[in-house]
């Protein structure tokens, strides 16, 4: 029996977050919501439209964040968008035991349930556009940039509501380095061991 009932996954990006979190649903007969089911699940609690998310993410994509700047109405979306997010995170837990990837579950489930904090992270860039090819189906040409601005985006929508520092190791539970684990890209086996072994 699990004495954890969620799991929060933050990831490098390109680091198989998802394919473990999907795994681990898998194994423990629970739900996973990666950062599009809860786009969705956001957009449908809310009534806000996907389009106003999805274009949310693009922007922040597509920062420069050196000469970025940011007023008093980009801050009033930026809340406004992380409460929705938050709403349906909290809808979601409600519901029963599941795996959450990203859209800041870890700062908005804090103090709240108890749950296994989980930062997955690789320094191998051929294992991360390896994914990107055959999990989002990027060209391998254009993977290094497409990895950069995924990046980007997450690190940028953490700041947009939270002081602590994405990816600082004792932020977190349990810190993976993926690629140390498992030599198959896609497979993820022994990190989900891992992430398993940790719930008991």
């Amino acid at each position: 029996m699990m004495k954890k009932k969620y799991i929060v996954l933050t990831s490098e990006y390109g680091s198989g977050a998802r394919l473990i979190g999907k795994r681990l649903a898998k194994d423990l007969g629970i739900k996973f919501y990666g950062e599009e089911d809860l786009l969705i699940k956001a957009a449908k609690e809310s009534g806000m439209d996907e389009k106003v998310l999805r274009e949310y993410d693009e922007k922040l994509a597509n920062v420069d964040f050196n000469n970025s700047t940011t007023g008093d109405s980009e801050s009033d979306i930026a809340a406004e968008i992380f409460n929705v997010y938050a709403s349906a995170i909290l809808k979601v837990v409600e519901e029963g035991p599941c795996i959450l990837m990203e859209r800041g579950a870890d700062i908005v489930l804090k103090d709240k349930v108890d749950f296994l904090n989980v930062y997955t992270y690789t320094s191998e860039l051929d294992k991360k556009i390896e994914r990107c090819m055959r999990v989002v189906g990027v060209a391998e040409q254009d993977a290094p940039k497409f990895i950069e601005s995924q990046s980007m985006q997450r690190k940028l929508y953490y700041q947009s509501f939270s002081s602590i520092e994405r990816g600082k190791m004792n932020e977190y539970d349990l810190c993976i380095n993926t690629d140390k684990f498992d030599a198959d890209a896609l497979e993820m086996e022994k990190c989900a061991a891992i992430i398993k072994a940790a719930l008991l």
